[in-house]
């Protein structure tokens, strides 16, 4: 079953080890296999510096989205996005 997570004019969808990002402006979505996924996120002001992408060189990431959240959306974007991080370190399911 997929599970989603809205953030402004986004919604990004975790159906098994496929993440998915649509946004509501533009016709196009982004989609990563979870095993090229890296995510990071910094604190920033009052809230965090969040970028998605596809993983690059050692600690790099190119393309995806970037973002700045709340301390309270980022709170929820970890939950969710733990559920990506854990279907890449656990591989695939039988």
């Amino acid at each position: 079953m997929a599970t989603e997570f809205s953030f402004d004019n986004q919604i990004m969808v975790l159906d098994g080890r496929v993440l998915e990002i649509f946004h509501r402006d533009t016709e196009e979505s982004l989609r990563y296999h979870v095993a090229f996924l890296r995510i990071d996120g910094q604190p920033h002001r009052d809230g965090f510096k969040v970028r998605l992408g596809r993983a690059y060189g050692e600690n790099d990431i190119t393309g995806g989205r970037r973002w700045n959240m709340t301390a309270e959306q980022f709170a929820e974007f970890r939950e969710f996005i733990a559920l990506a991080i854990a279907a890449r370190d656990n591989g695939p399911t039988p």
